[in-house]
């Protein structure tokens, strides 16, 4: 499991302080993440770990909930626990279609007559890409 998190709703998701995921690239498992929430801090950096909430239409600060456990309720049902595995099944989901898309450019029947197509990426090899 992994054990920081750091989301920023609709923009990315940093996983143990150095996995870097574009918010496209969430995935389709990742529980909903409500307009309502601006950031969800959980690391061992200084400063709160919290859950940044924010009005949806105006984007305006509304307040911040202090997360002080990983049983912690981030927002609906959704646990800071929930958060991390989820982030460690998505990293590994990553990496395992990255792993693919490489074995296949490394293909032998890719030759110059039979180019690898330059419009592939590990995304189409990810069953779980959104």
């Amino acid at each position: 499991m992994a054990t920081q998190i750091v989301i920023a709703n609709k923009e990315s998701i940093t996983i143990d302080g150095n996995y870097f995921i574009y918010w496209a690239d969430k995935g389709n498992s990742l529980p909903i993440v409500p307009d309502t929430v601006h950031f969800v801090i959980w690391n061992n950096l200084p400063g709160q770990n919290e859950v940044q909430n924010k009005n949806a239409s105006t984007g305006n600060m509304t307040g911040n909930v202090i997360l002080n456990s990983t049983s912690d309720i981030v927002y609906g049902s959704t646990t800071v626990a929930d958060l991390l595995t989820w982030a460690e099944t998505r990293k590994g989901e990553i990496e395992t279609a990255r792993t693919a898309e490489a074995a296949d450019t490394a293909d032998p029947k890719w030759t110059d007559e039979n180019p690898y197509p330059a419009n592939k990426s590990w995304r189409d090899y990810d069953s779980n890409y959104s």
